[in-house]
């Protein structure tokens, strides 16, 4: 390894991570495309489960301070699942004092921490909206998916369009000031008709709803083992065609930041100051904390996840189930990788300063021949995929790494 790798390596290891992720696996029902680390019927274990995630909290951070970062504090907390809101709000309370007891919130200068949760809509109430905002929760991140009863059922939700918007409505009321909707594209079922209506429905929304800031909407990726192939396998004529998805992404794009909705990542909208600070944690590639089954981290140079499954997290919550040492070349390709899903794209002096390379020296015929093709930008030091490159920026991705 050269000098300049070996001290940039060890400056990593002194970068504390300022971002906590925190897994709440149990739902009410798994929805037939997921693939995260998510139980339903489970609820039985909530109480030993969170139990047992505050006690890897406690031991992690412990151990990060034994190993020299004594000041450790948190920029962005992130409870995700799973479904997070379908648990007591007092379990939440518990694991969050334990949290901020070994890394407590940053004084930021401008506005509060942010301290998100993900939840179902139907897992919403009044009482449970109030007690997490008393814990310090400051923004609701509420998985709608789509606003068609029809593609709901397709894709296993347990919730209707009728709940969903009920849910949202009770969360604005509650008195949340930073409310973001998810939505998928591409579903079975799924029609450029329907998928305006999706979002038209959610733009009139917002207008009832003004604290909704953020929405995101993801085409859907469908695992490997997913039940959801048994009623629609892979080749079903269900499935919008790729230009159809082409062709529902453009329109997504237009309608949002018509109305105010600012696109900032491949699939993610604000209205300015309201991105989400969470994964802008993960797109820049900073370190950050994870606890709870099947978390990954990012600590000290060294990506980690704990065990996918629950039986073997809760008797081993401390074991990795993977951990691997990113070096230098992977650390670039990483950097290339979620750097060009912002829309800001990569600053080319800042990526030779994290990175210790020259993108242009290293990717520069291949940079050249895709900006040709109208797929990549270079303009004031930044590198960025265009508009018409969006809808394909896994393969521009992939070429460059």
């Amino acid at each position: 390894m050269i000098a300049t790798e070996a001290h940039k390596e060890s400056e990593d290891k002194a970068i504390s991570p300022q971002s906590a992720y925190i897994h709440i696996p149990f739902c009410t029902h798994k929805c037939e495309f997921c693939d995260f680390a998510a139980f339903a019927g489970l609820i039985e274990l909530e109480d030993e489960y969170c139990q047992i995630l505050a006690g890897e909290i406690e031991s992690r951070l412990t151990q990060q301070k034994l190993l020299g970062e004594v000041n450790l504090s948190l920029k962005t907390v992130f409870y995700g699942g799973g479904t997070p809101g379908l648990i007591k709000p007092s379990n939440i309370a518990m694991i969050h004092q334990r949290l901020l007891q070994f890394a407590p919130l940053q004084k930021p200068q401008f506005g509060p921490v942010e301290i998100a949760m993900e939840t179902t809509p139907h897992a919403i109430t009044a009482q449970k909206a109030q007690e997490w905002l008393e814990i310090g929760i400051n923004r609701l991140s509420i998985g709608i998916e789509s606003l068609c009863d029809a593609e709901l059922t397709a894709i296993g939700r347990d919730h209707s369009v009728a709940e969903a918007i009920a849910g949202v409505k009770l969360a604005h009321q509650a008195g949340f000031e930073s409310i973001s909707i998810d939505f998928m594209y591409g579903l079975p079922t799924q029609t450029m008709t329907s998928w305006q209506t999706t979002i038209d429905a959610a733009l009139e929304l917002t207008q009832e709803c003004p604290s909704i800031k953020h929405i995101s909407a993801y085409g859907l990726e469908i695992a490997k083992n997913s039940p959801l192939l048994s009623r629609f396998p892979r080749d079903s004529s269900s499935y919008p065609s790729d230009d159809l998805c082409v062709e529902m992404y453009e329109s997504l794009v237009s309608k949002l930041e018509q109305n105010g909705f600012g696109q900032y990542e491949v699939s993610n909208f604000a209205k300015p100051g309201h991105q989400s600070q969470h994964n802008l944690t993960y797109w820049r590639n900073a370190p950050y904390f994870a606890f709870g089954v099947g978390a990954h981290r990012y600590v000290d140079g060294v990506r980690s996840a704990n065990f996918r499954s629950l039986k073997k997290y809760m008797r081993h919550p401390l074991n990795d189930e993977v951990s691997e040492v990113i070096d230098s070349a992977t650390r670039i390709k990483e950097g290339i990788m979620l750097g060009l899903r912002l829309i800001e794209g990569i600053d080319l002096k800042q990526f030779e300063q994290d990175y210790k390379s020259d993108l242009l020296a290293l990717q520069g015929p291949e940079i050249e021949y895709l900006c040709e093709q109208g797929l990549l930008e270079l303009s004031d030091g930044k590198l960025k995929i265009t508009r018409r490159g969006i809808p394909i920026s896994n393969s521009i991705i992939g070429r460059l790494i």
